[in-house]
């Protein structure tokens, strides 16, 4: 009888110990599982996604720049006609342009918009001795009426000489560009290039004399004045660069100075310009 209950008990509980251990080492499996896999992709980056850049700004300086006047009429002497070629008392500028790029369709194009600061500078190379003295003279913008600026040649006073002129027009510009970046994720990185359009709010002028007084030179006076200029400038411009660096021009499609109210033959010049630029965001 005992031997038989003994058989018995053999046969039942030992197939029900082997389902116990089964049911439990599968589920401490199933526990431990996710577990591991959670961990391991915190630890493993590398399939990590990373998101295109959508939108970014930028702050472009302009370190360097030169000015120039092109006339439309070839056929009529322009009343710049003694501009330096470079200026290197004014080649060092301040300009510059805050913008904000939107990413077009997560592509490399991206449109601009922003506003920036910028100046015309034109130094005159004046005349060599035109003055009686051997002198060189030069000229500079006076307004004879409302509507009549004129250019005449300035004379030397007793005791001074005059080692220079030029002229400064300052702008507030409103800014349109479309960029192209060979960089897809990064837009401050490999090459860039852009086309744009800009609207210059001319703000008032002056004129910058510089002149040795008796043996004492440093010496300057500045006139600020409107002059008759056009209170506006439209004008394209263009960039390409690497980098946070680059090369910009640009050229107006706006007269200098309002219609009939300039010197003569003033209303066929067009300023362009060239400079080097760095982004600082």
């Amino acid at each position: 009888m005992h031997y038989n209950i003994i058989i018995y008990m053999k046969k039942k509980l030992l197939p029900l110990l082997l389902f116990f251990i089964s049911t439990h080492v599968t589920h401490v499996v199933a526990v431990d599982e996710p577990a591991r896999v959670a961990v391991d992709s915190l630890e493993d980056p590398s399939d990590a996604y990373l998101p295109l850049v959508q939108n970014y700004p930028s702050l472009m300086l302009e370190l360097l720049r030169m000015d120039y006047l092109y006339n439309l009429s070839s056929n009529q002497s322009i009343p710049f006609h003694s501009m330096k070629k470079l200026n290197w008392s004014g080649l060092l500028r301040g300009n510059g342009a805050m913008l904000y790029a939107i990413r077009l369709n997560q592509s490399r194009f991206a449109f601009c918009a922003g506003v920036g600061w910028s100046t015309l500078h034109y130094a005159f190379a004046g005349t060599e001795g035109q003055d009686g003295e051997g002198k060189r003279v030069y000229p500079r913008l006076t307004r004879k009426s409302e509507s009549r600026t004129v250019c005449e040649a300035m004379e030397h006073e007793q005791g001074k000489t005059i080692l220079g002129a030029a002229l400064n027009i300052p702008f507030i510009d409103l800014l349109l560009r479309l960029r192209f970046n060979s960089v897809l994720d990064d837009p401050k990185a490999g090459f860039h290039t852009w086309l744009g359009v800009k609207l210059g709010l001319r703000r008032r002028a002056s004129m910058l004399i510089d002149y040795k007084e008796y043996s004492d030179s440093g010496t300057s006076s500045v006139e600020h004045a409107y002059f008759n200029l056009k209170h506006y400038a439209w004008g394209f411009q263009a960039g390409i660069g690497y980098s946070r660096f680059g090369l910009t021009g640009g050229f107006h499609l706006t007269p200098l100075f309002e219609k009939n109210q300039g010197p003569d033959h003033a209303d066929s010049l067009r300023p362009f310009s060239f400079g080097i630029y760095v982004d600082l965001i």
